[in-house]
């Protein structure tokens, strides 16, 4: 087992599944790893790409098996449903587009567009058009800040990775606390 841990094989199986668990992280890992080593791009880029669409596109089925429940088919066709259905459809693109960017909008918008019947074909085109937006984005930026800030960019990567995972657990926090008081 020790040939894994010593192999780039776990770098990039790390990338494939990190959009599983937390997508933005896993971008953003996948762009540093690329950032610094040359020899990881476009590899890298690619290996990140194919799991975010993955990643992406499996939840469009949440959405399309909650419509066998009769419950969530009696919602589905109230007239707001309706109403907001036709809007989703109509508008894929610009709500997927935007789903991309919002934080905590990917997964609801994603199971929303499986609800609202989204033709399937559509859906995993768009998500992998804004997959790569977003990901040429990142990497842009990760290897511009690389190129100017040379090698000092790998003291700064763990710093900004941990500042990034104390804003997100602590954002989460407030939130839930948010709620639990509005429930009180």
């Amino acid at each position: 087992m020790d040939w894994l841990a010593d192999s780039e094989l776990l770098h990039y199986l790390s990338v494939f599944v990190g959009p599983f668990v937390q997508e933005d992280a896993a971008v953003f890992l996948a762009a540093t790893l690329s950032a610094n080593n040359p020899n990881y791009f476009p590899s890298m880029f690619f290996v990140i790409l194919a799991g975010l669409i993955l990643s992406d596109i499996w939840k469009y089925w949440i959405g399309w098996a909650a419509l066998k429940n009769p419950r969530a088919r009696a919602f589905a066709e109230k007239k707001k449903v309706v109403d907001l259905q036709d809007k989703v459809q109509r508008y894929t693109l610009a709500t997927l587009f935007g789903a991309r960017f919002v934080p905590f909008a990917r997964i609801p918008t994603y199971v929303a567009c499986g609800f609202f019947k989204v033709p399937y074909w559509k859906f995993c085109a768009i998500v992998a058009f804004t997959a790569t937006i977003y990901a040429l984005v990142i990497f842009a930026f990760c290897h511009l800040v690389g190129e100017v800030v040379g090698e000092r960019f790998e003291w700064l990567l763990p710093i900004a990775g941990v500042t990034f995972a104390l804003l997100f657990v602590g954002i989460q926090t407030l939130r839930n606390r948010r709620q639990v008081a509005k429930q009180d």
